[in-house]
């Protein structure tokens, strides 16, 4: 029997002799999405090779994978049987990460297990802190007198209209109370979030003349509560991007925005919904002449990926910002949990408007590619912008694909997304730009051969 490949999930070992590596291999691969499965008696080639299977192997292997592990994890274990061939797999899972082996941090890359940063290991360890006790439900600093009486009443009245919020406005402290917002007579950071007005700018807008980021023809900074800064971001997207007109037999011509704006708006709520608020960072809308881009500092949750949300194969609903999300829940903001990203996909493909999910260093993007016939910049953009212009210009993604393939020529498509933080998906459409434009080419094997950048391909590249 053949098992397929070893994958980021997946590990093979040739017998139980190998336990100590298999247990480092479990931590790895739960450190990057917390879950996996391991087997004992199949070759590295994926053909099963059996080993013998005594009554005690299984509680051996359990027992020497539970205590290798910290924290601690209780695998399943069976035994297995092909044509004779005995063997072991063990399935496991975690959502406690970060996980030590034996005191040391790996994270799964392809089929290797790397030593991980003392940063991610950092990071990994706060959203342990916070999946026990959650950012929005601490008490804020801020006093009831600091809510904004006007948004919090037009909430409620949105709630009221919709269902969902079955009570009146009756004062800020009560309908906070009322709304699990005030605890112990304190504003939670959720009622801060979403009722009270920032100390420091949370959103900032531009418009770029490309993704060199070098001529801006725009730039906003803006404080206010989560729903003004979301209305205002919606705004900004709306008034920068371009519409054509639609006559429907009426006197007044109906004017199509080039996004589907209800998938836009919720992208930019789920944005503030989900975001880590432990970050300085602020939410970032930018638009360019072939995309709008809605940056929201913070990872996905441990153990959860954007394509599978965006598949629909993963419907769960975690959220780092459980209060937030049911206050925008209440108000009919967004649809219940988990449903976002697959809801903004199914609009965008209605339209026929490619989106992807990017995740960098800082935190996630969601990417709105604007198609052909609004890609163009105007003449009086154009004009604006009085910097030279490269010969080559690339996506971001691109660009830094080539730093990446130019510094490091040898590395896998894997490697690179690991190196860059962008999915396999961005790497390969990259690399394909970067192709198709001459500056890079392949020499030898997908395998075992390496990326050669192009004579004078640095010239025209803006290397900030």
């Amino acid at each position: 029997m053949n098992l397929g490949h070893e994958t980021e999930r997946i590990e093979f070992k040739k017998s139980t002799s190998e336990l100590k590596e298999a247990a480092v291999s479990v931590a790895a691969i739960l450190n990057k999405h917390g879950n996996g499965t391991l087997y004992f008696g199949v070759k590295p080639d994926d053909e099963v090779c059996g080993q013998d299977v005594a009554e005690s192997t299984l509680r051996e292997v359990s027992q020497a994978i539970g205590c290798a592990i910290d924290p601690r994890v209780h695998p399943v274990v069976e035994a297995l049987d092909d044509e004779g061939r005995r063997y072991v797999r063990v399935d496991f899972s975690g959502s406690d990460a970060p996980y030590a082996c034996k005191g040391a941090y790996r994270i799964r890359v392809a089929d290797e297990d790397v030593l991980m940063a003392p940063a991610e290991v950092r990071r990994m360890a706060v959203e342990a802190e916070d999946r026990i006790n959650p950012w929005d439900s601490r008490l804020s600093q801020r006093n009831v007198a600091d809510v904004s009486e006007k948004e919090l009443r037009a909430y409620i009245e949105r709630g009221n209209a919709c269902g969902r919020i079955s009570f009146a406005y009756e004062g800020v402290e009560s309908t906070l109370t009322r709304l699990g917002l005030i605890r112990e007579g304190r504003l939670t950071n959720a009622a801060e979030v979403l009722f009270c007005e920032s100390f420091y700018p949370m959103l900032k807008m531009a418009i770029f003349a490309n993704h060199q980021r070098v001529d801006i023809l725009d730039i906003q900074q803006e404080q206010g509560t989560l729903f003004e800064l979301a209305r205002k971001a919606e705004f900004y997207v709306l008034s920068s991007i371009r519409r054509r007109a639609a006559f429907t037999g009426k006197i007044e011509r109906d004017e199509i925005p080039e996004l589907p704006m209800d998938a836009v708006r919720e992208a930019i709520l789920n944005a503030f919904a989900h975001r880590s608020y432990r970050s300085d960072l602020a939410i970032q809308v930018e638009v360019y002449p072939d995309s709008v881009e809605i940056f929201s500092p913070g990872w996905f949750p441990h153990g959860k990926t954007p394509e599978a949300h965006l598949s629909g194969e993963d419907k769960s609903s975690t959220s780092r910002n459980k209060l937030i999300a049911k206050a925008l829940f209440l108000s009919k903001e967004i649809e219940s949990f988990g449903t976002g990203l697959p809801r903004i996909k199914k609009l965008c493909d209605a339209e026929g408007i490619e989106l992807e999910y990017q995740k960098d260093m800082n935190g996630t993007t969601v990417v709105f590619h604007r198609n052909d016939p609004f890609t163009a910049m105007s003449e009086r953009e154009t004009q604006a912008t009085t910097a030279p212009k490269p010969d080559w210009t690339l996506s971001r993604a691109a660009l830094d694909v080539f730093r990446t393939v130019k510094a490091e020529s040898d590395l896998t498509v894997a490697q690179i997304s690991e190196r860059t933080h962008r999915s396999i998906r961005t790497v390969e459409r990259s690399l394909k730009e970067l192709r198709d434009a001459g500056l890079i080419t392949r020499k030898g094997s997908n395998k075992t051969g390496s990326w050669m950048v192009l004579s004078g391909a640095d010239d025209g590249i803006n290397p900030s």
